[in-house]
């Protein structure tokens, strides 16, 4: 791969694109397979497992996240700069290593084998980010409006960790855009860390209940 530069200065190897996908790996991969086989599990959870506290702490995360995704359609279309500031505060919720994840499968299949209506890590969410924000994202000229619902929320402790969490919830996302509007839905699951940084979701999987079908303009983040 012709994607890096030896730096004569410092001695140090520096890459075209910022941040690097260097964790984005076989083993990566087979952590991300065997968390949605969790996260897609019939089991009944102990609710007593997580302290309140760490409930109370990831419930406010995922519900800031749901509102600045919607905060950031809204601005979109008439103030650029604005939406930029909530998909950058949205950014801020991820690990510096993490995935954003859309199966085309249900249940959904290792996204090395097959095809994925979305499968981003923290790079590739900076250029949609980026995108969006240049008045050039054609698939979002006029802006997709959306407003989102979650519930049920399920949290659980990640096998062998002190420092991370599993979570599942159902959601719902109504979106307008041109004048009509539609509803998508399904259910999300994520897994949350601990950081130097604080909370930060390391995986964001999105389950649409029709995953399997056609889709629609889907160039919105869901």
């Amino acid at each position: 791969m012709n994607v890096t530069t030896q730096s004569s200065a410092v001695g140090q190897r520096s890459y075209h694109h910022q941040p690097p996908s260097l964790y984005v790996i076989n083993s990566f991969y087979e952590w991300v397979v065997e968390v949605s086989a969790d996260l897609a599990r019939i089991a009944v959870r102990d609710s007593a497992a997580v302290k309140a506290a760490r409930v109370d702490e990831i419930t406010r995360l995922l519900t800031l996240e749901a509102r600045l995704l919607d905060q950031g359609t809204l601005a979109q279309e008439n103030q650029r700069a604005l939406a930029q500031e909530a998909y950058g505060h949205w950014l801020a919720l991820f690990a510096d290593e993490c995935a954003y994840w859309i199966p085309a499968n249900i249940p959904a299949a290792d996204p090395r084998q097959t095809v994925a209506l979305e499968f981003h890590d923290r790079r590739r969410l900076l250029d949609r980010v980026a995108r969006l924000g240049t008045g050039f994202a054609f698939s979002q000229s006029p802006a997709s409006h959306t407003s989102r619902q979650w519930s049920g929320l399920e949290i659980w402790p990640s096998p062998n960790r002190t420092d991370e969490w599993r979570a599942r919830c159902s959601f719902m996302l109504v979106e307008s855009r041109e004048g009509h509007g539609r509803v998508l839905s399904g259910w999300n699951g994520f897994v949350l860390r601990e950081t130097p940084d604080g909370l930060r979701i390391v995986l964001k999987q999105i389950n649409l209940i029709d995953c399997d079908r056609m889709q629609g303009n889907n160039s919105f983040f869901l």
